[in-house]
Formats: structure tokens, C-alpha cells, sequence
């Protein structure tokens, strides 16, 4: 088939994609905490690329978002027809389901936002829109939409279920217990993504942790203490 409009806006978004899920796959593995799409308070590429949501079963999420557009950027060159169409749009549904759980970690647990990652899930969406417009006049059925939703429910079911079975639960009380009586005392902030995961590799245990916030920006900030310990 010919480089019609619709077949050149897919392989634009499946690139645009990539080049995302690419960058965000960079953070990930970033020796130092910080990248361009720390926006400030709220906003930080970094804390979430960074905390253990960020893999699945010690995968980068953003490492299975790079396949995704790859396979689409492919699909578009070299095998674009109406059944590649198809494809395109029911499995954007289905990988969308997983994409938009780990949106609500972001506001509701992380508590702070991946602008490039919400970016990627509006390509996804772009991607079916257009899938769909090219598809006409032929239609998804309404049949294959739903089973597309129900799966995309199901898979972001178990990444929750993977992710909330991976940590180690309380296993850590009486030692987080042993360090708070002993004295020690963790210097970090919530605008961190290294403390964001050492706070993950205590889990349940944490909560016998004493933190310091050094920055000021978060709720209780005690800087003057963290400037008095040299805490960079």
C-alpha cells in the first residue's frame, strides 16, 4: 500500500514513541539522579523512572514501551494493511491498560508525575485514533473492543498483583526497629528517587525509620539540620 497520510502519522508516533521510551529507559539506568523532564515540586521523571513500579519482574517497563513502538514503527513499514490496522489499535488498548495503572501509582502513591511517560500514553492514544480513522470504512467490532479493554483490565491486574507481591513485606521490622533504637536517621526528601528506593527496599518496615526532609520545597522541612550534617 501507498505512504498514504494516516500510514506516515503512525510511523511518526511509533518513532516519537520510541525516541520517549528510549530517553525514559536513559533515566532509569542515570548513575545520578536527576534528567530534563524534572519540571520541579510534583514533577519528576526521575523519582518515578527511578522507584520500584518501574519494573516488572526486573524489567523496565520503559524497556517494554520501547518494544511496543519499535513493533509498531515496523508493522507500518513493512506490512501496512487494514489487518495490520486492526492489530495496531486492539493491542494499543491492551498495552494501554497496564500504562494507565501505573498512572495512578504515579498521582496517588508516588505522588509525583513523569511528564514523558503521560506523553507516551497520549501517542498511544493517538496511535488507535488514527489506526481507527484508517481503518475506514471498515469498523472494530464492538466484540473486539471490549475483549481488547477486558484484557488490558486483566494486565494491569497483574502487573498490581506482581508489583505488590515483589516487595518484601515486613521482613525488615526488626532491623529498621534495631537501626531507629541505635540511633540512625535517614537525611533524604521526597523530591529523591534514590530515597524513594530505599524507602521501597524496606517496605512495610519503613515506618520504624526516622527521616530528616532537607528540602525545602516538601511538607516539614528541617534544612538547617541537614546544612549543620552537610547533606548535599
Amino acid at each position: 500500500m501507498k505512504w498514504s497520510g494516516a500510514r506516515i502519522a503512525l510511523l511518526v508516533l511509533a518513532l516519537a514513541g520510541a525516541a520517549i521510551m528510549g530517553y525514559l529507559t536513559s533515566v532509569h539506568f542515570a548513575p545520578e539522579a536527576s534528567s530534563f523532564c524534572n519540571l520541579g515540586e510534583g514533577l519528576s521523571c526521575d523519582i518515578v523512572n527511578k522507584s520500584e513500579y518501574a519494573e516488572v519482574l526486573g524489567v523496565p517497563l520503559s524497556i517494554l514501551g520501547l518494544l511496543y513502538f519499535i513493533a509498531i514503527a515496523l508493522a507500518v513499514t513493512f506490512r501496512y494493511r487494514k489487518e495490520t490496522l486492526r492489530l495496531v489499535a486492539l493491542g494499543s488498548i491492551v498495552f494501554l491498560g497496564p500504562s494507565l495503572y501505573l498512572s495512578g501509582i504515579e498521582y496517588f502513591v508516588i505522588k509525583n508525575i513523569c511528564v514523558f511517560c503521560e506523553l507516551s500514553k497520549l501517542v498511544m492514544i493517538a496511535i488507535i485514533g488514527v489506526a481507527m480513522v484508517a481503518l475506514r470504512p471498515a469498523r472494530l467490532s464492538a466484540g473486539a473492543i471490549v475483549g481488547a479493554v477486558v484484557v488490558a483490565a486483566l494486565l494491569g491486574s497483574a502487573v498490581f498483583f506482581i508489583q505488590r507481591s515483589g516487595g518484601p513485606g515486613d521482613a525488615y521490622n526488626e532491623f529498621a526497629q534495631c537501626l531507629d533504637d541505635r540511633g540512625f536517621i535517614m537525611y533524604g526528601s521526597l523530591g529523591c528517587a534514590y530515597c524513594a528506593r530505599q524507602r521501597a527496599m524496606f517496605d512495610d518496615a519503613f515506618e520504624y525509620i526516622e527521616e530528616i526532609e532537607c528540602d525545602p520545597r516538601y511538607p516539614d522541612p528541617q534544612t538547617e539540620r541537614c546544612v549543620a550534617k552537610d547533606i548535599k
